[in-house]
């Protein structure tokens, strides 16, 4: 299972540049409505030191990142929830994504130059809510078919999804509604687009990078229970044209440590409550990146199906004990390692060593 973030925008946010950074491909880029036909995909492999680090100490010559897959589809506009533009075709391409990350214009976007940006960002939310209540009201019209029957499973999901249809006419996304426990399965079953984290980015002119976000858009996000972030995708596109040996010298022209969509894609790992595990096996150092408080059973299977149909137990050498040891071997003769069950709740920079019966 690959994790994934949506871009979506209005038309001319800097959706595809952003894009571009993050991905460091070509992608059409043009200052009209409605250049990207296609919705762009790439899987974007995560920066992680800490799997350099444990490769150059296992002396293991293969290094495999975690990846998180970016799709990138037209710009959404008025009218998009009815077949207006071209974003609607491409809503079912977010409807897997597990986050969205929605590109707002610092600048004139051409759209309306004297809009406040909440305003556009309110465009989009509210054509990603119109989309929900179309989706929630044909699977209550399926429902209702069933319930002519008497069926009491089918008056109660009928029930649940005026509820929640009755939230999003409110203005307020699905993740915010007060599911109950009985709900779960059916809310997860609808895969809304306005339940998904979101996470606000400000495309900002590279003159107003350092600007605090408005007011009005924070108050948005707050309300949203969603951060907001500011970059200049065009600056961050420029950069991944670089050679590396030269990034760093750019970035601090401009003031910057590191690259802000690395810290972007950092941004999107928190919001998704994910952790990294590590496993060093012959020549390969490998990261995985799994849900917070996931089990070591499951992360054997997320490694091998095997691992976890024959599982016995697990080693676990903390990150921080591999960085003292200098060395697997290191770690075990000093105590490091310890031997853990199916039930282990596994940590970020976990090194996992899995036991098992062929």
């Amino acid at each position: 299972m690959a994790w994934s973030c949506g871009i979506v925008g209005l038309p001319n946010a800097g959706k595809s540049t952003l894009f571009k950074a993050i991905t460091a491909l070509d992608v059409t880029i043009e200052s009209y409505p409605f250049s990207t036909i296609d919705p762009n995909k790439a899987a974007v492999p995560l920066q992680d030191r800490r799997l350099e680090t444990l490769a150059a100490q296992c002396a293991s010559s293969k290094i495999t990142p975690a990846v998180i897959q970016v799709v990138d589809v037209a710009g959404l506009v008025k009218g998009a929830s009815r077949g207006e533009g071209l974003g609607n075709q491409f809503l079912g391409e977010l409807r897997e994504a597990d986050l969205l990350i929605h590109v707002v214009a610092g600048f004139d976007c051409g759209f309306d130059p004297e809009a406040d940006l909440s305003f556009r960002a309110a465009i989009v939310n509210i054509e990603l809510g119109l989309a929900d209540l179309d989706t929630v009201s044909k699977r209550k019209q399926k429902v209702l078919a069933k319930s002519k029957s008497g069926a009491k499973q089918a008056f109660c999901e009928a029930a649940f999804l005026d509820r929640l249809a009755a939230h999003l006419n409110y203005g307020a996304p699905a993740r915010l509604y007060p599911l109950r426990p009985e709900e779960k399965a059916i809310y997860n079953a609808l895969f809304l687009l306005t339940a998904k984290q979101m996470i606000y980015v400000l495309n900002q002119p590279e003159e107003n990078l350092t600007d605090a976000p408005p007011a009005t858009l924070a108050r948005l996000a707050e309300d949203a229970k969603s951060p907001v972030f500011t970059l200049c995708a065009r600056l961050e596109a420029e950069i991944t044209e670089l050679p590396a040996a030269e990034r760093a010298v750019f970035l601090d022209e401009y003031g910057l440590k590191e690259s802000r969509v690395q810290l972007l894609l950092k941004e999107c790992y928190n919001l998704l409550g994910l952790i990294t595990f590590y496993t060093v096996k012959g020549t390969e150092a490998r990261a995985w990146i799994v849900p917070a408080g996931t089990r070591a059973i499951e992360a054997a299977a997320k490694v091998h199906s095997d691992m976890a149909r024959g599982f016995i137990n697990v080693e676990v050498l903390p990150w921080e004990g591999m960085l003292e040891a200098g060395s697997t071997a290191g770690a075990r003769d000093r105590g490091f390692l310890r031997v853990e069950g199916r039930d282990y709740p596994v940590r970020d920079g976990d090194v996992l060593l899995f036991r098992f019966r062929n």
